[in-house]
């Protein structure tokens, strides 16, 4: 078996409401966003589940674990007891014991901690050689920064697909690993072969999709979580990230659709309240700023959802950035810095929230903390178009 690494240590607050749960992408508003400040949209992609109701303990654990990520929220000892109660009612389901991991360590109990590493060691070794199981000893490892476990698990889930070229579970739990790694190209490689062997298996296409959102192939990512939502309606993560698919293609009314009904299956998540909140801010913006103004009505549904996706993970940057640039579109400076010096303490690399406290700041009227703001924005390297916005407004202020 193969030897770990001690676990690491936990991480900071400000991390953990950083680190949300989601694979977080950027993307540019739709056109009539651009109005009358720069504003850079957050995405969020949910990993693959199936309906959001808790129906059975692993589920309900690993929404406590994904929970306490958020400032001010702990409910490892929840989770820690969903956990157990999970492996002993189903041993087999080992994932399990990852969450279970993530909620000794984040708890602080190292012993504990450890020990599951070690009992996950043991029951993949006395399995059946499920890839899957595999997959969740890589994802142990990953969290142990213990690299040469990993490589150790990457070869073996590989010598199941090499010994078994048809089975569609190997190539999809190697394409895990794979997209763990940023290994991309070889990660759709598994995937694609996954739903060439079971154009069924709605996992792989969900992963598909994920895939095809890496790569910028949005029309294609859409068609792949359209065929999980065929097979699985209930899916709330599928139906949040069409609905930010849409949103990027500039179609909010889909986009609004679908995180209505992600939050009908899930209302629990602030991740979706979030989305749905850009949406509202989107669509109260008018066609021609310079004579219109913005629908107040969709404004207060804006602020409402961004509101609630802080009542439920405080902290949370996106959100708290979202508000920002909502009272930045009201003139509202002095309302706007208050989140948005809290995004910038929990995300301190995000280039959305320093560029809007930025334009905060100078329309407040405090010229060094704006051309400071938008000094560091810009050493974040954002796109060409957003830094070149930025290099005008720090030369209308005469920045050094």
């Amino acid at each position: 078996m193969i030897r770990r690494l001690s676990a690491v240590a936990r991480p900071a607050a400000g991390e953990q409401a950083g680190r949300y749960l989601g694979r977080r992408i950027k993307y540019g508003w739709p056109g009539r966003l651009r109005w009358p400040l720069l504003v850079l949209a957050f995405g969020f992609f949910l990993a693959a589940c199936g309906s959001a109701a808790v129906s059975d303990p692993l589920s309900s654990g690993r929404q406590h674990v994904e929970a306490s990520r958020c400032v001010g929220i702990n409910e490892y000892e929840a989770a820690i007891s969903d956990l157990q109660t999970a492996l002993v009612e189903s041993p087999g389901r080992l994932e399990a014991y990852y969450w279970l991991y993530l909620a000794y360590r984040e708890s602080g109990d190292a012993e504990s901690t450890a020990r599951t590493a070690t009992d996950l060691e043991r029951a993949v070794a006395a399995g059946d050689g499920d890839p899957e199981h595999w997959f969740w000893l890589f994802k142990v490892y990953g969290e142990e920064q213990n690299s040469a476990g990993q490589e150790e698990v990457l070869a073996e889930l590989e010598r199941i697909v090499l010994e078994a070229p048809g089975n569609a579970a190997g190539h999809l739990w190697l394409g895990r690993a794979y997209y763990e790694l940023g290994r991309i190209d070889e990660a759709q490689q598994a995937f694609e072969g996954a739903v060439a062997m079971d154009p069924d298996h709605y996992l792989a296409h969900f992963w598909l999709g994920q895939m095809y959102t890496d790569l910028g192939q949005l029309e294609a990512a859409l068609a792949e979580f359209n065929i999980v939502l065929q097979a699985d309606p209930e899916n709330a993560a599928a139906y949040h990230n069409r609905g930010v698919i849409a949103y990027q293609l500039g179609d909010l009314d889909q986009a609004l659709a679908d995180f209505d009904q992600a939050l009908e299956q899930d209302p629990g998540d602030p991740r979706t309240h979030y989305q749905l909140g850009t949406v509202y801010l989107a669509q109260s913006l008018p066609e021609n700023p310079l004579i219109d103004l913005p629908d107040e009505g969709m404004m207060e549904q804006a602020q409402s959802e961004f509101e609630q996706a802080l009542e439920l993970c405080p902290g949370m940057p996106e959100p708290l950035t979202g508000l920002g640039n909502l009272y930045l579109i009201q003139n509202n400076a002095e309302a706007a810095l208050a989140p948005l010096n809290q995004a910038v303490q929990f995300a301190p690399n995000s280039p959305e929230a320093w560029f809007a406290l930025g334009r905060a700041h100078a329309l407040a009227g405090n010229i060094s903390e704006a051309c400071n703001a938008l000094g560091r924005f810009l050493r974040l390297s954002p796109p060409a178009e957003w830094a070149e916005q930025a290099e005008q407004i720090r030369t209308q202020l005469n920045c050094p």
